[in-house]
């Protein structure tokens, strides 16, 4: 397999969208990633790691990395990008069962689509995340150890959190998720993380909201934002 960091044509990402409605059968026809009318390099004749990852987190990092010296104005909206690196890391994003079926998901998660779910894009959802917030976004992307396929889904935690943008994209708002909703020594999220009630980040995605009225909390301390939420944020979470 070429692992040279490419996109994809109009031609290719049409030709993506046709395998997967056809159930993604076999292996991905290896010209989709590799023949000039399907694909293109980028710059710089980047090498992507072509190892099985740990989970989502790891994943992240990778890709942040392989695309560090590219103009990420230019790479956050690119379609054809994201939709090959989905193709490319396909047999992780939807691995094949022992009698060679796979468990399909939304067209969106695998080729970039409008702008309201770019969140639930299984590649560049990591590579945003570790970029906006580092280290600090390693518990909305990790999995349990014993999950077969880490990079398949993602949790009901950040679906809640990334559904808005503005909470997604706030260093506040992610410091804020990451102690309310996860264990500050090992970096999982905590029993009641992926709750629909008070305190839950349902409710923290729309008090924020809220709050973004009266205060300009997106780069407020986390310290400063913990005090101005809510009770219902109080021990229970804390």
């Amino acid at each position: 397999m070429r692992n040279i960091l490419s996109r994809f044509t109009e031609t290719g990402i049409n030709e993506f969208l046709r395998w997967i409605r056809s159930d993604a059968p076999g292996v991905l026809p290896q010209e989709l990633l590799e023949e000039s009318n399907f694909s293109e390099r980028l710059p710089g004749d980047i090498e992507l790691p072509i190892s099985k990852f740990s989970d989502r987190y790891a994943f992240g990092v990778a890709l942040k990395s392989a695309l560090d010296g590219q103009d990420q104005q230019s790479v956050s909206f690119d379609r054809g990008l994201w939709s090959w690196l989905a193709a490319f890391y396909f047999e992780q994003l939807s691995p094949r069962d022992a009698d060679g079926r796979r468990t399909l998901r939304k067209e969106y998660v695998y080729v970039l689509s409008e702008s309201r779910v770019y969140y639930r894009h299984l590649v560049r959802t990591p590579w945003f995340l570790v970029k906006t917030h580092g280290e600090r976004s390693r518990f909305l992307l990790v999995s349990r150890a014993d999950d077969p396929a880490p990079l398949s889904r993602q949790s009901y935690l950040l679906d809640q959190l990334a559904a808005r943008q503005f909470v997604i994209s706030s260093p506040s708002l992610v410091g804020a998720a990451s102690r309310l909703y996860s264990d500050q020594r090992t970096g999982q999220p905590t029993r009641g993380a992926g709750a629909k009630g008070s305190g839950s980040p349902r409710r923290l995605a729309l008090i924020a909201n809220q709050l973004s009225l009266t205060h300009d909390i997106h780069d407020m301390p986390v310290d400063r934002l913990m005090k101005i939420l809510p009770e219902e944020f109080g021990a229970r979470w804390r």
